[in-house]
């Protein structure tokens, strides 16, 4: 019987130590990145091997990016992005009042889904999530982690990242795009399969729209300044 103990303490303690080393190993990959761009992530290995080709992604800096885009982006996806430490408890609330109908995932979220989970829902899933989000914010600038955002974000079949729908889209780097062209790819974003930025819908367009307002509103109340100067 005491042998049966030292063995599973024995195995308790390397388990341990794995997990320790795992956890470290991802720390300092996590703050690596903060200079070095991943070369891919969990999403884009997934779409690969359902087309069976590359897909179609640019890197941008975000000052290569281009301030309709980003603005266009936080007002459809994370108006609060500058004000919350990974998590938008108010936007939470909201989605619950609602019946869950609708998103509330902050980018940081997104980016730690995106980056480096499967896209199959759980609650284990939805565990490392804020986990990993917690240490973006952490380590990660809200520059950093919205750049990121902006060039890892599923935008078309077989496109990730800004630029690489807005040059299939409107045949124009991503910091010549005005507003509207901006709001247009930002309404597509949540299903970026079905949607396309340059055939919207009539709803959409209203949507667009509403981005376009909360674009302005954001840039004239200087809630983008943590990412673009005002």
């Amino acid at each position: 019987m005491e042998m049966k103990k030292k063995h599973n303490y024995f195995y308790l303690k390397w388990l341990i130590k794995i997990i320790l080393s795992i956890f470290l190993i991802f720390i300092i990959i996590l703050i690596l990145m903060k200079w070095i761009n991943p070369p891919t992530t969990t999403v884009i290995l997934a779409e690969q091997l359902s087309l069976n080709r590359k897909v179609n992604q640019e890197w941008r800096t975000i000052d290569k990016i281009g301030k309709n885009v980003i603005l266009s982006v936080l007002a459809a996806e994370d108006s609060n992005f500058c004000n919350h430490y990974g998590v938008d408890f108010a936007e939470i609330y909201k989605a619950k009042e609602k019946g869950f109908s609708r998103g509330a995932s902050t980018i940081s979220q997104q980016v730690s889904k995106n980056l480096f989970l499967w896209r199959n829902r759980s609650w284990f899933r939805k565990g490392l999530e804020l986990i990993i989000t917690m240490m973006l914010e952490t380590f990660w600038s809200k520059k950093r982690i919205l750049e990121v955002y902006l060039n890892i974000a599923e935008t078309g079949n077989g496109y990730f990242g800004i630029q690489a729908i807005s040059n299939v889209r409107f045949k124009k780097n991503s910091n010549q795009l005005t507003l509207r062209e901006a709001s247009y790819i930002a309404v597509t974003l949540p299903n970026p399969k079905k949607r396309n930025a340059t055939k919207l819908t009539s709803e959409l367009k209203q949507r667009a729209k509403s981005i376009r307002i909360g674009a302005n509103t954001l840039r004239l109340e200087g809630r983008a300044s943590c990412v673009i100067d005002s």
